[in-house]
């Protein structure tokens, strides 16, 4: 086998192993934002458990300078962490779905395309055309409710947008500065932890002393373990293999796993308008999978 399709077959892979993993993020999350830790206990979590697994990594590689740590951690940590997790307690995962990986190739093509120059192809442009329309479908949803299940929802909407805008970026600043995937997972991890765990332990609202050691021990595991740590450790490996745009594509596939695993195991019901904009996302997920580097 020829040291491209080696290069691609793993790609392949690690996405395949990362969209299994968001796809449970989203049902974990959202049965933890119905819970009774914080959004902030969650995040303290992610990074807790994660840094302490960092830590045994961290003699095996070579850091990358102070300001890209500082980038990774704002936006693929921080970032990322607090807003989806507040979120989590306002809106469904159906929503969730649409609006976090479902918005992740709309807002990763249109960051690279004001950021990088980097204009999408024609089948690209249609393909995020109809996430774009899953996401209006969605916005449509939330509008359709109640007056006050909408203000609620409609933050945690935006919430879940400015949580995809901040992966999106992360997605391609790891094109920009390339390393070895461990390296990116290992400076993202512990400069979040250390940036953010002070400042939760001093000043943000707890209820870690008060939660179920069941509820706590599933958030610690899943968020700290296999979404801070290996989910990223083979996101970055995808990205380095397959492109970051290619990556978010791909990962488009998750909202239509995910909302619909949620009816059962979240007993939450999808609405006409969100079926249609899981739909639409899906669609444009399978659209861009085409463009996609072929396996041998």
């Amino acid at each position: 086998m020829s040291e491209a399709h080696s290069s691609s077959r793993a790609g392949w892979i690690a996405v395949v192993a990362t969209i299994c993993i968001w796809t449970g993020f989203i049902l974990v999350s959202r049965a933890g934002g119905k819970g009774m830790l914080t959004g902030w206990d969650v995040a303290a979590l992610r990074f807790g458990v994660g840094a302490l697994i960092a830590a045994f990594f961290l003699p095996r590689v070579s850091l990358p300078p102070l300001k890209v740590i500082a980038l990774f951690s704002l936006f693929g940590g921080i970032g990322y962490a607090v807003t989806v997790y507040s979120a989590f307690r306002m809106a469904p995962a159906a929503h969730a779905s649409v609006l976090m990986p479902g918005a992740l190739p709309f807002e990763t093509a249109v960051i690279a395309w004001l950021w990088l120059k980097q204009a999408p192809s024609r089948a690209q442009r249609v393909a995020l055309g109809l996430v774009f329309a899953g996401i209006v479908l969605t916005a449509a949803d939330t509008l359709s409710q109640g007056a006050q299940l909408t203000g609620m929802q409609m933050v945690g909407d935006l919430l879940f947008l400015c949580g995809s805008s901040a992966w999106a970026t992360f997605t391609l600043l790891l094109r920009r500065y390339p390393m070895p995937p461990l390296a990116a997972t290992v400076a993202t991890t512990l400069g979040s932890a250390l940036a953010y765990l002070p400042l939760w332990w001093l000043f943000l609202p707890s209820t870690l002393g008060q939660a179920p050691a069941a509820e706590i021990l599933m958030q610690a595991v899943y968020q700290g373990v296999l979404v801070v740590f290996v989910a990223m450790l083979l996101y970055t490996l995808a990205v380095r293999h397959l492109g970051p745009q290619t990556v978010a594509l791909l990962m488009a596939v998750v909202p239509g796993l995910s909302a619909l695993a949620a009816v059962p195991v979240l007993d939450e019901p999808l609405s006409l308008l969100a079926l249609a904009g899981l739909g639409a996302v899906t669609a444009g997920a399978v659209l861009g999978a085409r463009q996609a580097p072929k396996m041998a």
